[in-house]
């Protein structure tokens, strides 16, 4: 890789390895906000520099060891000339990091106009943190299935396909659980090239090819909101009633699935698997369903059909061969995907009642956190009590996707300027302890 090497990854983490408050002024607000709540700052910073000592004396000059011995790198009582030098030196080393983000960026757009349309999208996809899930691989082709929950990609599962491959570099092999974390683009006079850096373990991955794909598959409509057909008081007690008449037993969810399924707008799905997606024409209505044999077809799909094996409760696909998609309905319904995206703005900006918003904010339940937010910060003076309850626990939250959702409404709750200031300093040691537990992880 030109950019996102190895060496590169570790000196970005190795830059925001220590955070400290860069002003007197700034260590006040810090200490004032932890007596405040009745806790030991000092304890807190001894804690948290035992944690990172050892790679502080690998990253750190030699200058500032004598520090990093006695326990004052990280104290209000380090001596100002010193702190000062420190600061200096982890801004340029996070600048340094920085440069090349730029660099990067700046090859990027030099050499679009020359990349073809699918690679570029890639490339600005965001599957950074995307998980890779299936490796197929068949000749001069390879296809790579990413779960993209976790990342910025629009898609809950991506599908890339590479076709043409001239050369292909790895340290290591690419494997199911690799992280996808920074990607650029090149060419040179035979291909195109895409070169990853992936975590879980670190390695460098580089294919030079002809063409690339990139396919982007939602969950489908059906499963949105916590699988709202299970909750559907008609469908589920029809469903029950018609399951109990048949002669053979049927998997809990499915007889609710299918007929929430029928009941509403048809939508095209697939089935991930690693070599292909498994494209489902539909689903069997309980009407339709018959034994045979060992099995009971429950979807017919283009090239095939999908069955439940009556006595394991697997699924199968008979197609060209027969191949085990899941080893129970449920973790079936897992893979199932759609091309249809679902666009849930709509939900998030409807308004929650008053009398819900403070369960809403303490529940695990991330679309109702932020229907609560953005209904609170239409009239967030009518709310002051409840903001200044709920936000800390947000910030706090072990839950990474809860912190960055607080992050986000705090930032547009400060611009109202109707918190207090001491509350105000209580935000402070929260970003602060943010910035400390998150030293190293980027």
């Amino acid at each position: 890789m030109k950019f996102f090497t190895k060496e590169w990854y570790d000196k970005m983490q190795k830059a925001h390895l220590l955070t400290i408050p860069e002003s007197d002024e700034e260590w006040m607000d810090f200490i004032k906000s932890f007596e405040e709540d009745g806790e030991d700052v000092y304890d807190y910073l001894r804690q948290d520099l035992e944690s990172i000592k050892d790679e502080l004396l690998q990253t750190l000059p030699e200058t500032f060891h004598p520090y990093i011995l006695d326990g004052t790198i990280n104290q209000p009582t380090l001596p100002k000339e010193v702190r000062d030098e420190l600061i200096i030196w982890l801004k340029a080393k996070i600048e340094e990091c920085e440069k090349v983000l730029d660099e990067a960026n700046n090859h990027f757009e030099h050499i679009r106009e020359n990349l073809p349309e699918e690679l570029i999208s890639i490339l600005e996809d965001g599957l950074h943190d995307a998980e890779l899930q299936y490796i197929h691989r068949d000749y001069d082709a390879l296809r790579l299935t990413l779960n993209g929950e976790g990342s910025f990609s629009k898609g809950d599962a991506i599908v890339i396909e590479i076709t043409g491959i001239k050369e292909e570099q790895s340290e290591i092999p690419l494997t199911p659980g690799m992280f996808w974390l920074y990607e650029e683009g090149d060419l040179n006079n035979k291909s195109f090239i895409l070169s990853v850096l992936f975590d879980n373990p670190m390695t460098e991955w580089k294919v030079a090819a002809k063409q690339f794909s990139i396919t982007h598959f939602y969950k489908t409509q059906i499963f949105h909101h916590d699988q709202e057909f299970e909750k559907e008081n008609h469908s589920r007690h029809k469903a029950k009633k018609e399951r109990h008449s048949l002669p053979y037993k049927l998997p809990d969810q499915y007889a609710s699935f299918v007929t929430a399924l029928h009941e509403g707008e048809a939508e095209k799905m697939y089935f991930l698997t690693e070599k292909e997606a498994i494209e489902i024409d539909r689903f069997l209505s309980l009407e339709e369903l018959k034994l045979e044999g060992s099995v009971i077809p429950i979807a017919v799909c283009t090239n095939g059909n999908i069955v439940l094996h009556l006595e394991t409760q697997k699924i199968f696909y008979l197609g060209a061969n027969t191949e085990e998609l899941a080893e129970n309905f449920e973790k079936f319904l897992e893979g199932l995907y759609s091309k249809q995206f679902v666009d849930e703005m709509p939900l998030l900006s409807e308004p929650l009642p008053t009398e819900e918003l403070e369960s809403a904010l303490f529940s695990e339940d991330l679309e109702l956190i932020i229907r609560a937010w953005n209904t609170i910060v239409q009239e967030p003076e009518k709310h002051i009590p409840l903001i200044e309850k709920t936000l800390p626990y947000s910030l706090q939250h072990e839950n990474e996707e809860i912190q960055l959702i607080g992050e986000v409404y705090m930032d547009h709750i400060l611009s109202f300027n109707i918190l207090s200031e001491q509350f105000i300093n209580k935000l402070r040691k929260s970003t602060w302890e943010r910035m400390l537990k998150r030293q190293g992880s980027f």
